[in-house]
């Protein structure tokens, strides 16, 4: 009878460690689990981060890349901005000749050809025709050549030569650019760009647009628009 009991004493201790060595299982199973949850959950937490630096990054980069661009482009602009100004300013003085204004000139020494007078130039910057047309070519070129050639070539030329002296065929008409504002420069590359400035336009606000190219080392005008209209016509 003792023995019997001795023997369920031991079945019983045995069957307990059984259940204790399951339940340890249990609980290193559950605790691997919540270990593997846990790391799962930071790596998601470090990738989410990491793509969020990432799309920071990029966009901080683009902003500093357009930042840079608009940059150099003012700069760009500024270092144009001596001959844009000598730009607008020799367009300005070959349209005023063409008006009939700009050239000094002797009323008292004429000569006639045809129903034309001619007055004998004492303007220092010309002597000769071809003094006119350097003048001219040296500050525009392009189609704007074709606008205002007519001052040096052609069948009745705003200059002519009698006895070796040089004379001037005054034609009074509304001409020249009255500049208001300040100019604009855009669209600059190695060899050219556009410059805007706003005038007085008979008494209105217009604005001129010139597009300017450089030609053997000077900067020059190729041609214009007034408010967006036709090119080289005001």
């Amino acid at each position: 009878m003792k023995k019997r009991i001795v023997m369920c004493i031991i079945a019983s201790a045995m069957i307990c460690g059984t259940f204790a060595s399951c339940g340890n299982e249990t609980s290193r199973s559950s605790s691997s689990a919540v270990t593997t949850t846990a790391e799962t959950t930071e790596a998601g937490t470090t990738t989410a981060e990491a793509t969020e630096a990432e799309t920071t990054t990029e966009a901080v980069t683009t902003t500093e890349t357009a930042a840079t661009t608009e940059s150099s482009s003012e700069d760009a602009a500024e270092e144009h901005l001596t001959d844009a100004t000598a730009v607008l300013n020799n367009l300005n003085t070959i349209d005023r000749i063409v008006g009939g204004t700009e050239v000094e000139t002797d009323t008292a020494d004429t000569k006639q050809e045809g129903a034309d007078s001619f007055e004998k130039v004492t303007d220092s910057r010309f002597t000769t025709v071809d003094d006119v047309k350097k003048y001219v070519t040296d500050s525009i070129c392009g189609t704007l050549l074709e606008r205002y050639n007519s001052l040096y070539e052609g069948d009745n030329p705003y200059f002519r030569e009698f006895d070796g002296k040089l004379y001037f065929h005054p034609v009074p008409m509304g001409c020249g650019f009255s500049f208001t504002g300040e100019p604009v420069i855009t669209d600059v590359t190695e060899d050219s760009f556009t410059v805007s400035m706003a005038f007085d336009n008979f008494g209105g606000t217009s604005d001129l647009r010139v597009k300017a190219v450089k030609e053997d080392g000077k900067w020059k005008a190729s041609s214009f628009t007034v408010d967006g209209g036709a090119e080289n016509s005001r």
